[in-house]
């Protein structure tokens, strides 16, 4: 097993091939047929990348998809960016606490995107949470046509430890496009099993006539 490892200098030159798309472009992907409902969305820059994150829901919402963003961040940049007030409900509440799945869904301030907020509820360790957050995530892809899961500057083992138990595409997050932390984070994902995936570079959206 070992011995097949991909070394970083060879990973480097793959790094440079690999699918990358501008905001919008990662939307009109999304969105075609055969596109999983449900994204794993990474932003090892931190807030961001998780700013992008949101921008793509917004772009989605444009299309005139159903999308709805969780807030699966430490820093909760989605939820202060999307939020129409502070303090709303969200996945901390579902997961760790007695607040009803409907309460926890929330418009965005400036789309037709929806929101799950960061929530208040504070993190406890009790037996079964993977499991409650795999069928809240199920419950969310049988009602909107993408879902988009921000984990921000998360630990990448974590993550993935969650995307043993949903079929996701994985989308990295890098506005600044850095082309180190790119290949250090591709790497790490590859290790981890994870080579097929979608690099959203550039803050900005592109035009969607240019293809």
């Amino acid at each position: 097993m070992t011995e097949n490892a991909p070394h970083e200098d060879d990973f480097d030159d793959v790094a440079e091939d690999r699918f990358s798309l501008s905001v919008n472009g990662v939307a009109d992907f999304l969105s075609m047929r055969g596109a999983k409902p449900t994204v794993s969305l990474l932003s090892p820059s931190g807030d961001d990348g998780s700013t992008a994150s949101v921008m793509l829901a917004r772009s989605i919402a444009e299309l005139g998809r159903s999308v709805v963003l969780v807030d699966m961040t430490v820093s909760g940049c989605p939820t202060q960016l999307m939020a129409q007030e502070s303090e709303l409900a969200g996945v901390s509440d579902l997961l760790f606490g007695d607040t009803p799945f409907g309460e926890t869904i929330h418009h965005d301030r400036l789309s037709n995107a929806h929101l799950v907020p960061q929530g208040n509820a504070p993190p406890i360790h009790t037996a079964g949470i993977l499991e409650r957050l795999t069928m809240v995530l199920n419950a969310l892809a049988d009602t909107y046509d993408t879902v988009l899961l921000e984990f921000g500057a998360a630990d990448m083992e974590g993550v993935t430890r969650l995307l043993k138990y949903i079929d996701a595409e994985i989308v990295v997050s890098l506005p600044d496009g850095d082309g180190q932390l790119a290949s250090e984070t591709l790497l790490e994902l590859r290790t981890l099993g994870y080579s097929n995936v979608v690099i959203m570079s550039g803050s900005h959206v592109a035009d969607r006539t240019a293809a």
